[in-house]
């Protein structure tokens, strides 16, 4: 049988992975977007669903300080890689009945210097748990205390919880340290102790432990997220090491610097998982990068071969690449052989409740659901507008409502209702946007009190900042819909709208054209098209027809 990479394409960084019994399960970071931590299911590693969100409700925790903030790239260019805060790398685990992602919510002290990104954090990890992750209720957040991110839950023969995660004391300095936990109160059993510098020395991060051949294996990401990215191991007796270096790291070596024009680039953090016929895999983060640069929907979810046949018992793992031929135990359903390996839609039978865990709808960081109205088929959405607009990073709810991009092409339409009590709403700004973060995004919308329409576009991350817009009157007297209109590429985004006078619409129009390159960076996050409401007043924008 055949699998496609990405296994789960579009903004799906940072895999973690469990077999419970006979299913897999997947949960990936998610930075700034509510609902949080998405996770899927598959019988097979090939055919993947999203049954849930680990973090469904607002009272779980709290994401409004996670913005980006810029920081320098690192290379000639003068443009600077945006670092968003919010949920960072999960890890998922099963034990005794119980699932358990521990993760870390990295928050931006507003009040330090913007320039200083390392100095303004401060870290929220956690477990959370679940005794039904096809229910998909999750617990509310267990604390404990780690100063760093990527936590690792791994249980020993005995029963015993250890949290191992990279340190970041003194920051930004880097490690890999260990220390046991109770999972219950969030409790250190023993103190933090420094297992590993990783080899390259550079951010080590992503940690997880494995018990293997008597062995204590310990995987880590290292060389930053982006064109060093790569993936290293060491062994120890025991857990508290000494960590023996393999000889041939990084096992998983940065494609970049091997081949610029691989199919996967900025491989790394990922996660080792065995499959029914004792078959070995690495899920990992990567992105799809053209010979420009360009990079549309960040970073991905890919799938790679890994084989511990070595006389030496280290793991080998091969690079990823688009399609590799791959076991199926006898009665299990396999996945499909083409494009569809990705099932983001529901299984047959009732449609989930939009806003309940299981929606794959997002918001930006805090949602306020008082102030949203979704249809059972999400075609129809009601938005009160915020004065929140999408380049302002904290402080307050914004009236946005989502999907993460999971394909290099496709369109996304939606029909805003021209109705009268959109020109009482002070300063509205109503539409459809291609956002990324409150740095870069564009789109298309109404200007009600002046009957305009507008398309900008903005990277302030770029050196020079790209800026860009474009005004045109509508005929408010006869026009009783906008149509909006998002048809992407992997090369190009095109904006478009028409007009509705009654049961007529005039023909479609060009406004804004942008170039995928100008909005592609060193991404932590990907691309989400979704309508907005931005303004002071009581009046509701309706949408329908939506298809995002």
């Amino acid at each position: 049988m055949v699998y496609k990479n990405p296994i789960i394409p579009g903004f799906a960084p940072d895999p973690s992975i469990v077999r419970i019994e006979d299913t897999f399960y997947l949960v990936n970071s998610s930075f700034h977007l509510y609902p949080g931590l998405p996770i899927f299911a598959s019988k097979d590693l090939i055919a993947w669903r999203h049954i849930g969100n680990a973090i469904h409700r607002p009272t779980q925790l709290c994401l409004s300080q996670s913005g980006t903030k810029p920081n320098s790239g690192g290379d000639d260019s003068g443009e600077k890689a945006p670092v968003t805060g919010g949920l960072y790398a999960p890890t998922i685990r099963h034990h005794n009945g119980v699932t358990y992602i521990v993760c870390t919510n990295v928050i931006y002290n507003p009040k330090k210097d913007e320039g200083d990104w390392v100095s303004g954090l401060k870290f929220q990890n956690f477990i959370i748990s679940t005794a039904d992750i096809q229910g998909g209720q999750w617990s509310d957040p267990v604390y404990f205390d780690l100063h760093g991110i990527d936590p690792d839950l791994f249980f020993d023969d005995d029963g015993r919880a250890y949290i191992s995660g990279s340190s970041w004391t003194p920051s930004p300095s880097c490690c890999i340290s260990c220390f046991e936990i109770d999972l219950v109160t969030g409790r250190r059993m023993t103190q933090e102790r420094v297992l590993w510098h990783g080899f390259t020395r550079i951010i080590p991060e992503g940690p997880h432990i494995y018990k293997r051949d008597g062995y204590y294996f310990l995987l880590t990401a290292e060389g930053g997220t982006h064109d060093g990215h790569c993936i290293s191991i060491a062994r120890a007796p025991s857990i508290w090491g000494p960590y023996e270096s393999c000889s041939r790291n990084p096992i998983l070596p940065p494609t970049a610097e091997q081949n610029q024009s691989a199919f996967c680039q900025f491989n790394g953090h990922g996660d080792l998982v065995q499959d029914f016929l004792g078959d070995w895999w690495l899920v990992c983060l990567g992105v799809r990068r053209d010979r420009a640069g360009r990079m549309v929907l960040g970073r991905e979810t890919f799938l790679a071969a890994v084989d511990w046949q070595d006389g030496k018992s280290w793991p080998r793992i091969q690079q990823p690449i688009p399609r590799v031929l791959r076991r199926i135990p006898v009665g299990c359903k396999a996945g499909l052989e083409d494009d569809s390996c990705f099932l983001p839609s529901w299984p047959v039978g009732p449609v989930p409740s939009p806003l309940s865990p299981k929606t794959d709808l997002v918001w930006i960081r805090d949602p306020d659901f008082s102030r949203c109205q979704v249809s059972q088929d999400t075609k129809e959405i009601s938005l009160l507008p915020l004065p929140t607009d999408l380049g302002q990073c904290t402080g307050g709810s914004t009236a946005f409502v989502g999907r993460r991009i999971r394909r290099l092409e496709g369109v996304a339409t939606v029909d805003l209702l021209v109705l009268p009590t959109l020109e009482h709403i002070e300063g509205a700004k109503i539409g459809l946007a291609y956002y990324k973060d409150e740095y870069r995004y564009a789109r298309i919308l109404y200007e009600p009190s002046d009957h305009v329409i507008v398309f900008d576009m903005v990277n302030h991350l770029k050196d020079p900042p790209i800026l860009m817009c474009s005004r045109v009157k509508a005929n408010s007297a006869q026009v009783t819909r906008i149509q909006f209109r998002i048809f992407y590429t992997e090369h190009l985004i095109h904006f478009l709208y028409r007009l509705g006078e009654g049961d007529k619409w005039n023909r479609w129009q060009s406004h804004g054209l942008v170039d995928a390159l100008d909005l592609t960076g060193k991404d932590f996050t990907g691309p989400v098209i979704g309508i907005f409401a931005i303004g002071n007043g009581g009046e509701r924008c309706n949408f329908d027809n939506i298809d995002i």
